[in-house]
């Protein structure tokens, strides 16, 4: 097809990309055709590495000075069809002196040289393996997920030896992302949404596997599926499940999971947060459908989600497809799929408003009652702040059984900042246990949340 990338071999430079700003978000714009940018690391020195889809291959960024270098694969099978990715790249890392990078569609892990432009393909052992995320071990190892006829983690060794584990007792199952705590300890996610019982958070032993891998579930019975995203942080492993308006933290000491409600959005069901990662307190995912970036700051019972775009998305055919992140100093960078670009968000950046709860932000309700929490909101911003609201009590984040309703709903900027009360009355329909509301305010390209949780007693009374 006229326009569209062909296979390509060697190493092709680009000098000063193009770039523009969306709020706190920088984005500098790919050749074209489109790359299909994913799988996204960052270097010691501050540049990117990331894997372009339609090369295939990978290139490298220097942010100092907008400079970008391709590195496509030295060989690929047969003439494109068209315009789309010719294989899918979901993991990327930086291990051993090269860059590696997932082959999806070859069943391959393809290593670069950058000192002399050399590669290395090792093509994996287990029939149809289409490996996905990639994760340096304490071992000194490579490790990865595979989506296989059967559940498997694979392992590369220093000398390029490949293994892969077989996870005992789940065939059915679909690892797609590991973390170390140390050598002897590591955590997997389960993606299948076709099989929730095999689907959650798992630990196991990264030096006893020689037979296979003997997982120990995490976090109880809880119902998790689709699992795509795992980051660990001071005594916190959190996730996300790709086909929700959630991400989920799990305290290791208390054995508790929280449940934090993104914003929600009219075009979708669901904002589909894809993966998760950490600096310090900081939790960021990316909001695949809601075309947003969400720094979540746990201490603070607070979130900000920026837009992607400008103007934000309002269909799925404005969505960029940013899929993939990556934490750096001061800040995340992100992939674009179909917008066709690279981004970093400026960490530092402080939105012109902010919202938080007066008090306490725990309340504790009997079914059947209300109580009453107050926000503040301090800044200055033009126009007005719309009032919006979800919670954690179902996988949408679309509130049901709790009415919340605030006194505005659009703040107007004052001097001195505003109260925002807010009143949660529930139906008497809900189960015993803890939920988390969010109250967000927005001006359209900036969404900032505070979080009230609410423990739900059994004992019924009058209504408040």
């Amino acid at each position: 097809m006229p326009g569209c990338l062909q296979p390509a071999s060697g190493r092709k430079e680009f000098d000063h990309l193009a770039r523009s700003e969306v709020t706190a978000i920088t984005e500098w714009e790919l050749p074209s055709p489109g790359r299909y940018a994913n799988a996204i690391a960052v270097a010691p020195d501050g540049s990117v590495w990331f894997g372009e889809q339609s090369l295939p291959g990978v290139a490298h960024f220097f942010p100092n000075n907008g400079t970008l270098v391709e590195y496509a694969w030295p060989t690929w099978p047969g003439e494109p069809t068209g315009c789309a990715p010719k294989t899918s790249i979901w993991g990327i890392a930086l291990w051993d002196g090269m860059v590696w990078a997932s082959n999806y569609n070859e069943g391959s892990i393809v290593g670069l040289n950058p000192a002399n432009d050399t590669f290395e393909v090792l093509k994996l052992p287990e029939a149809n393996s289409a490996p996905e995320t990639l994760t340096v071990g304490p071992d000194g190892a490579l490790w990865f997920t595979a989506i296989t006829s059967s559940a498997v983690v694979g392992r590369i060794s220093p000398s390029l030896s490949v293994s892969m584990y077989p996870v005992l007792d789940w065939t059915d199952q679909l690892p797609s992302q590991i973390s170390f705590v140390n050598s002897t300890f590591a955590y997997y996610t389960a993606l299948d949404p076709l099989a929730p019982s095999s689907s959650g958070l798992y630990s196991f032993d990264p030096q006893n596997v020689s037979e296979g891998i003997t997982p120990s579930r995490v976090g109880g019975n809880t119902s998790l599926s689709a699992l795509t995203g795992l980051a660990l942080s001071d005594g916190e492993i959190w996730v996300d499940q790709h086909i929700t308006s959630n991400v989920w933290g799990y305290n290791t000491t208390s054995g508790e999971w929280t449940i934090y409600p993104t914003s929600t959005e009219n075009y979708t069901a669901t904002t589909l947060p894809y993966f998760v990662e950490t600096s310090g307190g900081t939790v960021w995912l990316n909001e695949h459908y809601a075309n947003e970036i969400a720094e979540l700051e746990p201490a603070a019972g607070t979130l900000t989600e920026y837009s992607e775009s400008d103007p934000p998305a309002s269909n799925y055919s404005t969505i960029q497809n940013d899929l993939t992140i990556a934490t750096a100093p001061g800040g995340l960078w992100l992939t674009s799929m179909t917008g066709n670009y690279i981004g970093f968000l400026n960490a530092s950046y402080v939105p012109s408003f902010s919202v938080s709860v007066e008090g306490s932000n725990s309340l504790t309700l009997s079914n059947g009652t209300a109580g009453v929490a107050t926000l503040r909101v301090e800044g200055t911003w033009s126009g007005s702040l719309s009032v919006e609201s979800s919670d954690s009590e179902q996988y949408t984040s679309v509130p049901s059984h709790i009415s919340i309703v605030a006194n505005e709903t659009s703040v107007q900027s004052r001097a001195g900042g505003s109260a925002l009360s807010v009143r949660l009355s529930l139906d008497g329909q809900l189960s015993p246990g803890r939920y988390t509301v969010a109250v967000t305010l927005s001006d359209g390209l900036i969404k900032q949340t505070a979080y009230l949780f609410v423990t739900v007693e059994a004992t019924s009374s009058p209504s408040a």
